[in-house]
């Protein structure tokens, strides 16, 4: 007998159990048949003709025998035997039937084969997926009713879903991993994940992909949990937080990149996911840390971290506690806008910036000194207790700016402190949504300085601005 009749038979012996009509759709070329001639009914009749007529053929080959036809070699890329998949990789190529190769190893490649297709059980403990859902921004729930298996290990499932059954797919791929498709009216959901048989484990994590709700051009992941126990709410959030976002979006497809202006608010994404945090943490510390002060203290300091990109997200003044911090980035920023004027009113005493020798003081004092590099017209006003009694470090830093050739004023702080919002705050004026005031406001009880970029506040700042300055007199050297 011919090496390719040997391995049909042995396929058809050992893959199919001698089931003639399951080996026959193995090795059918549906690609053969021209869809756009004939109606459903005559596909039908025409498709059932020619299984007919192939089944035949193939009963013709196992009894008689026969070498690798030249049909055989083109037409096998469309059989779905060439689709057979172990441990990655295809179970059969073309090469595997038109070569006389050792058949002991194609037997065995066929009982491996087997063998691990009996391992390869679905688990149908598997019954609760949880997926979020980014358009209502909530964690929803897919329960599994029924499985029927299906062929080359892929079963068809139904599942509940708002109190709606609706159909999918479940199949177990190599190595165990797991592939989903949920079909839900015109959505449909591809959920992967890897099953490691890990039996002190409930539920495993995985990734679902599709497309927006909204805009089905836009593809999106979110993370998803394939359960065997309904799993609680606490557990659930958890396990979606900590993975540091529940949903990713490609939503660059719907931006128009040519132009400046993106559309969309990402701190208000952020400032949600850090909302989801910071709830999380609340919970951690009823349940799991109430004796630790070492964790409250750290959950308790993020709610700032929370709190100013909420701020931000709505475009709200925010406090900032590190002046030198703040002051520092506003000097970076003008530098990078160039062209400008920045307006500064100080308050000299001790802790002043330009009065200290700290590696960040020197840095800022050098970069405030160099601003006209930037090609940058500079104004400062310091506020002090005595014009006419300035001690020598005050006049040395007034000195240093002159020479610098930026324009500088001070004024006694009995004359304004009554009258002006602040004695320290600096601010830019170009008329655009660049513009903003970093202010410590003299009747804050908190020490801290807050940067304001709503429109009627800058105005009061400025207005202060000419209040200082018509009061103060240029300094000199």
């Amino acid at each position: 007998m011919a090496s390719f009749t040997q391995k049909l038979t042995l396929i058809y012996d050992r893959l199919f159990d001698r089931n003639i009509d399951k080996f026959t759709e193995a090795f059918i070329d549906y690609n053969k048949f021209n869809k756009d001639k004939f109606n459903h009914d005559t596909l039908q009749q025409n498709r059932q003709q020619f299984f007919l007529n192939r089944k035949t053929v193939l009963r013709r080959w196992l009894l008689n025998g026969i070498t690798c036809t030249p049909d055989f070699q083109k037409s096998f890329k469309n059989y779905k035997i060439s689709h057979y998949k172990y441990r990655g990789d295809n179970l059969f190529n073309l090469d595997n039937f038109q070569h006389n190769d050792n058949i002991q190893q194609f037997e065995n490649r066929i009982d491996n084969y087997l063998r691990y297709q009996k391992q390869a059980n679905i688990n149908t403990q598997y019954q609760y997926i949880y997926a979020f859902n980014e358009q209502i921004k909530k964690i929803e729930l897919y329960e599994i009713k029924e499985w029927i298996k299906g062929e080359n290990n892929k079963t068809i499932i139904t599942f509940d879903h708002n109190n709606e059954i609706h159909k999918g797919t479940f199949s177990l791929e190599e190595n165990h991993n797991i592939f989903i498709t949920l079909q839900i009216n015109t959505i449909t959901l591809y959920l992967l994940f890897h099953d490691n048989n890990d039996c002190s484990s409930d539920y495993i994590v995985g990734t679902g992909m599709g497309y927006l709700v909204q805009d089905n051009k836009v593809p999106r992941a979110e993370k998803v949990i394939l359960s065997k126990k309904k799993l609680n709410s606490d557990d659930i959030e958890l396990q979606f937080i900590l993975n540091e976002t529940e949903s990713i979006t490609a939503i660059e497809n719907r931006l128009n990149l040519n132009t400046k202006e993106v559309k969309i608010n990402h701190f208000v994404k952020f400032s949600n996911t850090l909302k989801r945090f910071n709830q999380l943490f609340f919970r951690l510390v009823e349940n799991k840390f109430s004796y630790y002060f070492y964790y409250r203290l750290a959950f308790r300091e993020f709610y700032a971290l929370f709190k100013l990109f909420e701020r931000v997200s709505q475009k709200q003044s925010y406090f900032i506690i590190n002046h030198k911090r703040a002051f520092l980035e506003l000097l970076k920023t003008v530098e990078a806008i160039q062209n400008i004027q920045l307006y500064t009113v100080m308050e000299l005493h001790e802790n002043s910036i330009f009065l200290q020798n700290t590696p960040k003081d020197i840095e800022i004092q050098n970069r405030f000194m160099n601003l006209s590099l930037y090609q940058i017209e500079n104004h400062i006003t310091f506020v002090v207790e005595d014009i006419t009694h300035l001690c020598a470090s005050t006049k040395n830093i007034i000195n240093k700016l002159i020479k610098k050739e930026i324009n500088v004023k001070v004024v006694n702080k009995s004359k304004v402190i009554h009258e002006v919002n602040s004695l320290d705050f600096t601010f830019i004026y170009t008329k655009s949504d660049k513009d903003f005031v970093l202010a410590d406001p003299i009747r804050d009880n908190k020490d801290v300085y807050k940067l304001f970029i709503n429109p009627l506040t800058m105005e009061e700042y400025r207005t202060d601005y000419k209040i200082i300055t018509d009061a103060s007199v240029d300094a000199k050297l």
